[in-house]
């Protein structure tokens, strides 16, 4: 009885501390993904109570620290990421609801945080991100000539932004997915996970991505319609992009029966990979048509 009030305990503090380390870290996402671990141990049992003890062993630490208590309510935000592995884990039942689960999350999670580093920190994420690359983009073109020229493309890239957070959240989504599938096997918690080369986009991928490159021949103005079109290819690009890291690590699996040997072997491809992007959305989409391995499920999994 002592050992396992002492192992709540634990799992308790340690979820309370975590969540504020990753509030006062202004929800680094990179981080959050850390703490997926410890999400999904708080999962196997009891998560409703452990949350609500976690959150007010939060509050009392940053009541200690001397924050005002509007800081109370942007640590839920923080909450936002555990909710979601406990949906993944304990209510949902396919794999399409898996990946849209972690992806909405992620996706609301950046969101409010973007919103909540401007009102606590009167940090604009976006506006200092654009002013990068702004800075980038000056030095080059005043080589060629033209100063407004980066002026131009920046304020493009702002256009772009909805579609970069969507990639940005599909990412995290990706990694947090198979993050929580290692855990939960080893804790074991039973639920049926799908092998990252089994991966298979569903069909309306291959049709969105034929719809949305003909629909960019047409706009000659940048207006809502060219954003929207320019917005949802950058997304396809990306499921392109996974589409053909399945295939590889497919095609590893079948190879190599080394688990460390596979993982090291795809991460150096993974690498590579980035230095040919438009090599491995081609391989990605022509895999999407031919189905090289015979991955597709017979009905759509993603």
């Amino acid at each position: 009885m002592n050992n396992k009030l002492l192992k709540e305990g634990f799992i308790l503090i340690a979820f309370g501390v975590f969540q504020v380390i990753l509030f006062l870290l202004q929800f680094n996402p990179i981080l959050a993904l850390v703490g997926f671990p410890l999400y999904v141990v708080a999962v196997k049992e009891n998560f409703v109570k452990r949350m609500a003890i976690s959150y007010a062993i939060s509050v009392l630490i940053i009541m200690i620290i001397g924050k005002s208590p509007i800081n109370f309510l942007f640590l839920l935000i923080t909450f936002i990421l555990p909710i979601c592995v406990f949906l993944l884990l304990q209510i949902s039942k396919t794999t399409v609801m898996d990946f849209a689960t972690l992806t909405a999350g992620f996706l609301l999670y950046q969101v409010l945080v973007i919103k909540a580093i401007k009102i606590l920190y009167k940090i604009d994420i976006i506006a200092q991100l654009l002013s990068i690359l702004k800075g980038m983009f000056e030095g080059y073109f005043k080589i060629v000539g033209d100063d407004k020229l980066s002026d131009r493309l920046v304020e493009f890239l702002k256009l772009l932004m909805p579609g970069f957070v969507i990639v940005e959240a599909i990412t995290l989504a990706l990694v947090g997915y198979y993050i929580v599938k290692f855990v939960a096997t080893r804790v074991r918690i039973q639920k049926e996970f799908l092998p990252f080369s089994k991966l298979f986009m569903p069909k309306e991928v291959t049709v969105g991505v034929v719809v949305f490159f003909i629909l960019s021949l047409f706009p000659t103005t940048v207006g809502a319609f060219y954003v929207v079109v320019s917005n949802m290819i950058i997304i396809f690009l990306l499921l392109l992009f996974i589409q053909s890291l399945s295939l590889i690590y497919a095609v590893i699996e079948e190879k190599i029966n080394s688990q460390f040997i596979r993982s090291w072997l795809f991460t150096v491809l993974i690498i590579f990979g980035m230095q040919f992007l438009i090599l491995m959305i081609f391989i990605g989409f022509l895999d999407l048509i031919l189905d090289f391995k015979k991955r597709k499920p017979k009905r759509v999994e993603l």
